[in-house]
């Protein structure tokens, strides 16, 4: 019996193998860079900033899974769209019921992927601040659309293989996602005393 909480969870449980082998190959080599890093007297270890590296590797492994890997849903996606879009499209964003019929498997996809991108890059708007500590906000607005837009370009060029379509729309919900996140993070800095923050880069 599956626990209830686990149900929005279950439509990417294809991807839970993939990623438990990419991040046995990525954390282990991030590991070794880290090990290589801190063997020079420049860099001090902190076990808190280390293991905020390590989460941020392990979420780029996810993310790396959740959009580079073929599913039945996004090969579905890919055949009924040709090249890419690059026009934002208002009713697709907000899944309107005037071009999807309320009740449709058209509607309930496009829901699950508006919702599914929006979560998939908070982590991101979550982490990068947190990993970069000078970082200004409109800094990481900048680097959600860049990475969302390498992602789309990957899922475009690699179209034929990972059955996957990219879509201008996603890389709006991305980047709300994102500033989700980012905004997050800046309120809560808000509310805390001014201190002196550690090296911001690797």
């Amino acid at each position: 019996m599956i626990p209830k909480f686990l149900f929005p969870f279950l439509p990417y449980r294809s991807f839970f193998f993939p990623f438990l082998v990419l991040s046995a190959i990525t954390v282990p080599c991030w590991l070794v860079f880290r090990l290589y890093r801190l063997r020079t007297p420049a860099h001090g270890l902190s076990f808190h900033r280390e293991i905020l590296l390590l989460t941020f590797v392990v979420y780029l492994s996810g993310l790396a899974v959740a959009t580079l890997i073929p599913n039945h849903n996004s090969r579905l996606a890919a055949e009924a769209a040709v090249g890419i879009d690059l026009h934002p499209n208002l009713a697709s964003l907000t899944c309107s019921s005037a071009i999807l019929p309320r009740g449709s498997t058209a509607r309930a996809f496009c829901v699950h992927n508006a919702r599914g991108n929006v979560m998939l890059f908070s982590p991101l708007g979550i982490l990068i601040p947190l990993v970069w500590r000078h970082l200004r906000f409109w800094r990481g607005i900048q680097i959600a659309i860049a990475v969302s837009c390498s992602i789309e370009l990957v899922q475009y060029l690699l179209r034929a293989w990972i059955n996957r379509s990219a879509d201008v729309n996603d890389v709006v919900l991305n980047v709300l996602g994102a500033s989700l996140g980012l905004a997050l993070v800046f309120l809560l800095r808000l509310r805390q005393p001014r201190r002196r923050p550690d090296d911001p880069w690797l």
